[in-house]
């Protein structure tokens, strides 16, 4: 982008320079607007890129040209010698950006410096996490100076990923701010795509989930629901064979459901010490086992966990070798006949797109607007609830009358009209205001005023949360609402997974208490509770991590898990992951868990 504006800049000096005797001959107040031309164009670099001290001489070189508004018309040569000027000032601009070893150096490191800093100083769940800041320095810092020196900015990703992890927090996350960057840094981070996802049935057994061939699983051409849109770069990910090999499983007569014995000869659990980061973070331990070997299925034959091969970019093997050509994996499988096969399977390419298509086809909720009903049978009904926010105006404060003003009458409706059960999709629920889950909760909750969280005292002096002498956050004002009990008579069953986070913790811990509330899932909801705020102005990327206390009546910190990684929001029911499920999720594309949710 700078190239092409210096480019642009260059133009217009050359035209500018030619205009000076042009404006002369035909007198017109528009050659003016010309000469306004190259500010315009410095300043939207400066909007799209940012300022840059690298582009200094562009910068002048495009102002000098205001001078130029206030000669007269037969200041020719004056205007001419400005022109010439200000294009040397840009091919100067040109030459520095060309062979200047700092412009455009990734601020790694900075970034790093900056981040940890902040989140060393406003952390609040440093002590009941067992966070030793001071041992993350010393494992990060040489790391973090490394890349900073080889300028990797996808070894940048994979280590943010590693570090964030430390904190099993997920509120905990950084964030890539550079978008061409952040897309290829996630597509060469998980490994090639052999054909397939793994996971693990209640039962214990691994099987294929999502293989290549069938028709409701991930193809490798598809750019269908391609929201991160793979689609724009996978293809030059992809070896030249890829179409060719694409059905070497369904050929082997691998298909969703196979069990799957080995990986490399290797039962797949083995690998699980080898995974040292993911997508995002898992507070919860049962939830992290729960989606071990999809991260696994990435993992080609004497590679390293994350090393992702492309075509004519060769990666280290574990070996110490190279991997120069396309990568395998041997896969030992259970047949038709029950006898024990292997399979050598080629990479498709990268396997991001395919592991990002598998956990959205296990962990989405319904696919309908935010606060949406939909009947599922004659007594029962879903609300969706994908985000915690009504609207604009009322996502910043703290008034939702309106939103449960509304809910009230519809859910009085339901029930008159003969409904028993009401199912709330939070599946993937990113969380939101806290006011919105009280407006609803107040709506079922048993009569009564109801506690939910206190407030920490802040120091104002100190700008950070005071503890008492036993080390726990001293309780500022608590929050309440008064329950109606609307539902009384009725079931109410929360749908919740690993991603149900945040302010979908919230709803999970206030409703999951009430008498008539049963909480369910493939896994438990996130288990992260206190209130979230962000690392701003770091060139490269940006933090989020928990930074005001939410307490417990009894003074303990809200619903975050705690140093053994146990999640602490309610959760009655696991949902069984079976042959079933698998089917119905990867072969025909049902809704599995909410059916069973609305008959359980």
């Amino acid at each position: 982008m700078d190239f092409s504006f210096s480019l642009i800049e260059l133009g217009l000096m050359i035209l500018l320079f030619i205009v000076a005797g042009l404006s002369v001959k035909q007198v017109s107040n528009k050659w003016r607007v010309l000469y306004a031309a190259p500010t315009f164009f410095a300043l939207t670099l400066v909007i799209l890129d940012g300022f840059d001290y690298f582009h200094f001489a562009l910068y002048l070189g495009a102002a000098l040209q205001i001078v130029a508004l206030f000669f007269g018309l037969g200041k020719v040569k004056q205007k001419r010698a400005l022109a010439i000027a200000s294009a040397a000032m840009i091919i100067v601009h040109m030459v520095i950006i060309s062979i200047c070893p700092g412009y455009h150096r990734l601020p790694i490191y900075d970034d790093f410096e900056k981040a940890f800093n902040t989140l060393k100083n406003h952390y609040v769940l440093a002590e009941e996490k067992g966070i030793d800041f001071d041992e993350l320095y010393a494992k990060y810092d040489p790391l973090f100076k490394k890349i900073d020196r080889e300028q990797d900015y996808i070894e940048n990703y994979k280590v943010w990923q590693q570090f964030t992890r430390e904190f099993y927090d997920g509120h905990v996350g950084y964030h890539m701010t550079s978008g061409g960057l952040v897309l290829m840094a996630f597509c060469e981070s998980y490994g090639n795509d052999y054909g397939l996802s793994l996971a693990r049935l209640s039962s214990g057994e691994f099987v294929a989930i999502n293989v290549e061939g069938y028709d409701n699983s991930y193809s490798i051409d598809s750019t269908e629901h391609d929201d991160l849109q793979f689609y724009t770069v996978k293809g030059s990910l992809q070896p030249e064979d890829a179409e060719a090999n694409r059905l070497t499983l369904k050929n082997a007569g691998i298909k969703n459901g196979t069990v799957i014995t080995k990986w490399n000869g290797k039962s797949i659990d083995e690998y699980y010490d080898e995974v040292t980061y993911y997508v995002g973070p898992y507070p919860d331990k049962e939830n992290e086992e729960f989606d071990l070997p999809i991260y696994v299925a990435g993992m080609g034959k004497d590679m390293n966990y994350g090393d992702t091969y492309v075509p004519g970019k060769d990666v280290e093997s574990k070996s110490g070798g190279r991997i120069t050509d396309n990568p395998t994996v041997d896969i030992t499988y259970i047949d038709e006949s029950g006898e024990e096969q292997t399979v050598t399977a080629p990479s498709l390419g990268i396997y991001a797109p395919r592991m990002y298509d598998t956990m959205n086809k296990l962990y989405d909720g319904v696919n309908v607007t935010n606060l949406t009903w939909q009947e599922i049978n004659s007594e029962t009904y879903m609300l969706r609830i994908s985000e915690m926010a009504y609207d604009e105006q009322t996502y910043t404060g703290s008034d939702y009358s309106e939103m449960t003003d509304k809910l009230r009458d519809e859910i009085l409706g339901l029930k008159e009209s003969g409904v028993k059960k009401l199912v709330f999709d939070l599946r993937s629920n990113g969380g939101g205001s806290p006011y919105f889950v009280e407006g609803i909760a107040q709506l079922f909750a048993p009569e009564g005023e109801h506690l939910t969280y206190y407030s920490a005292v802040i120091n104002e002096e100190t700008a950070t949360y005071e503890r008492d002498e036993n080390g726990k956050y001293k309780m500022g004002v608590p929050s309440s609402y008064v329950g109606e009990d609307l539902w009384h008579d009725g079931e109410v069953i929360l749908l919740v997974n690993s991603r149900t986070v945040s302010a979908g913790d919230d709803m999970t811990y206030m409703m999951g208490s009430f008498p008539n509330v049963k909480i369910i899932g493939l896994t438990k909801s996130n288990s992260s509770c206190q209130a979230v705020t962000s690392v701003h102005g770091m060139e490269f990327g940006s933090l989020s991590f928990s930074a005001v206390p939410n307490l417990l009546p009894d003074g303990e910190i809200a619903i975050d898990t705690y140093t053994d990684h146990v999640g602490r929001t309610p959760f009655d029911e696991k949902i069984p992951f079976t042959q079933e499920c698998v089917t119905a999720v990867f072969d025909n594309g049902e809704d599995y868990l909410l059916n069973y949710a609305a008959n359980d």
